[in-house]
This record gives structure tokens, sequence and C-alpha cells, in this order.
């Protein structure tokens, strides 16, 4: 048995329809789920873009390898330097590379 019972029918303009149809496309929620959670005052956000997901997991993988890295300094009291280069090198590289992606006018 359905969890919600009573239809609702309203009626939009076509310019309400379009921002209805991409406001809910945008926060990844059917127009129904998009409605409700306006009824029920949740405030929605869009979806990441492929790019921020891209960004995230990048950021991720190297947040990842200096917890390795500051792992072992911590147990050997010891880093190579070829760590110390990774850690050095690829924040920048990466900063700059995230810059540039948000900040073009691509």
């Amino acid at each position: 048995m359905r969890a919600r019972t009573i239809k609702q029918q309203f009626y939009l303009n076509s310019e309400e329809k379009k921002l209805l149809k991409d406001k809910s496309k945008k926060s990844g929620l059917n127009e129904s789920e998009f409605i409700r959670s306006m009824i029920k005052g949740y405030k929605i956000k869009e979806q990441p873009t492929k790019e921020i997901r891209e960004f995230t997991r990048e950021i991720s993988g190297i947040a990842n390898n200096i917890n390795q890295i500051a792992k072992v300094v911590n147990t050997k009291r010891d880093a190579r330097d070829d760590e110390l280069e990774y850690i050095k090198a690829t924040i920048p590289k990466f900063l700059l590379k995230f810059q540039r992606k948000i900040y073009s006018r691509n």
C-alpha cells in the first residue's frame, strides 16, 4: 500500500513548471519529493557538480597519502625526502588546478 494516499493537483504556468523541473533535477529529487521537502521546510541544496565530486575524490586521496606519511613519521620519527617532496608539490598543484577550474571563464 502507498505511504501517501492523497493526490494533490495544482496548476503552474510554463515558467513555474520549468523552475520546478530545473530545481528538482539540480537537487537530485523528483518533483514530488522536491515539493514535499519544500512544504516541510527543508533547506534544499543543489547536488555537487561532477567537477566538485572529482576534486573531492582527488583531495581525499591526497589527504590519505599525507596521513599515511604522518603515521610513518610519528612511528619512526623520520620522513623520507620523497615523501616530503610529495607533500610540498602535490598540495600547491592541486590548489592551482582547483583555482583555474573554478575561476576560469569557460
